[in-house]
């Protein structure tokens, strides 16, 4: 199909003065954060701005909401193929991973449907609040460790509680031993910190992720023949025994499946409880009120998830030539949706950058919108949900220990570690 090969390079003339690897450079993530103030001025300026830095192929940056939503909700238009995230050139060259998995965030209808459809019973409300009980416990015990002797205490929040919270929960829906769970763990680690020398395994990249290819394959390609052979009720029997048009799912599509639910499905959700306790730390005049009124932690849920909006960046791909805020979009063109920007837009969300635990309504795109709205969207907001009810009544004080340090991404973004200082009340 010809609109797979990238668009040869465009001259635009730059309204905000930027050349656009400030958007999408990982180093800068690390180093500062999301680039808010970058966007702000796009918004402003040039709400869908075409850049084509060095070392990278071209991008429109989508940082407008509405169009955002324009985009995704144009599978036919704007394809999830063959781009998932603008990165380096060199990178997207050598991406084993990137350029031989087939999971869903890379799939367009109808192929999406089918697929997706396989799964959802498993994340649908009713289906995990049968798990409720499991993640009560799960938070209970790590805030229990938390605690220790119930003086003042200091841990890394990220390593010790964010990261081990949704990961007890995603490897239980899929029936895992307990001790794979570290494996999971480091190889997710070193999929979404490629570019974090901290996650590198030797510092060759290519080398570093066809290891990582080796080793997920041939876990998910054990984990689906025992599921085969003796199926349970869990999600990798499910997905190992469906089939589709009256045959097993391929194996391709099969192993990327379990890659995607098992990284992303915790991943992300680490990154918001991380993210969230700092916005605490930052606004504590919202934690007395979170700790004040407990019925306001559903929406201090979705405000964590808007504010930290742990997937920054997808690709969408144009199918034909298209206009889109008066511009021309060629065939073949790359649009970077950056939701971040999205979720601060303030035509959209009075006075975007407070952060209210009230805040109500709060139609964030953290979770996407359309087709490719998470899957694991319900599951992610309990298990934010019932960490946030055992911790926070039980706090008695919280402070910064040292900097939080952030991952070097500019695709899912978020703290790698967070130093902090505080006191934990018994239970009751």
């Amino acid at each position: 199909m010809p609109w797979r090969e990238a668009a040869p390079k465009l001259a635009y003339p730059a309204v905000v003065k930027i050349d656009g690897s400030e958007l999408v450079d990982p180093v800068r993530y690390a180093a500062k954060g999301y680039p808010h103030e970058l966007w702000t001025e796009l918004r402003r300026e040039d709400p869908l701005a075409w850049f084509d830095p060095e070392g990278y192929r071209g991008f429109w940056a989508v940082t407008k909401h509405a169009d955002l939503c324009e985009v995704s909700k144009q599978p036919e238009l704007f394809s999830s193929e063959p781009r998932l995230v603008v990165q380096r050139e060199e990178v997207e060259a050598t991406e084993a991973i990137g350029n031989t998995m087939r999971t869903l965030v890379n799939m367009d209808p109808p192929d999406h449907r089918i697929y997706r459809g396989l799964a959802t019973p498993w994340f649908k409300p009713s289906n995990l609040r049968r798990i409720e009980e499991r993640m009560v416990e799960s938070a209970k015990q790590l805030v229990g460790r938390m605690m220790r002797d119930g003086g003042p205490q200091e841990c890394d929040f990220v390593t010790e509680v964010a990261a081990l919270h949704p990961l007890r929960l995603i490897a239980h829906l899929f029936g895992l031993p307990e001790e794979d769970e570290a494996f999971i763990l480091r190889a997710t680690n070193e999929l979404f910190g490629a570019q974090d020398p901290e996650f590198q395994r030797t510092g060759d990249r290519e080398r570093d992720m066809a290891r990582l290819q080796s080793d997920f394959f041939a876990y998910f390609a054990k984990t689906a023949k025992e599921r085969r052979e003796s199926p349970k009720e869990d999600l990798a029997s499910l997905l190992a025994t469906s089939e589709i048009d009256g045959k097993p799912i391929p194996e391709l599509e099969l192993l990327s499946y379990y890659l995607i639910v098992l990284t992303a499905g915790h991943e992300t959700t680490r990154n918001a409880i991380a993210g969230g306790l700092l916005a605490l730390m930052e606004h504590p005049g919202e934690l007395r009120r979170l700790q004040a009124d407990p019925d306001v932690t559903a929406c201090a849920v979705d405000e964590i998830i808007r504010w930290t909006s742990p997937v920054n960046q997808f690709v969408r791909t144009a199918t034909r030539k298209t206009r889109l805020r008066g511009r021309t979009i060629r065939e073949g063109d790359a649009l970077c949706l950056f939701y971040a920007s999205a979720n601060r837009d303030e035509d959209v969300f009075e006075d975007p950058f407070r952060f209210r635990v009230d805040r109500r309504p709060n139609p964030h795109l953290a979770f996407g919108i359309g087709e490719h709205f998470c899957l694991g969207a319900t599951l992610a907001r309990m298990e934010i949900r019932v960490l946030l009810e055992e911790l926070v009544p039980r706090l008695v004080s919280l402070e910064l220990a040292g900097e939080p340090e952030r991952l070097a991404s500019s695709f899912v973004g978020g703290l790698k570690h967070l130093p902090i200082r505080y006191q934990i009340r018994p239970a009751g």
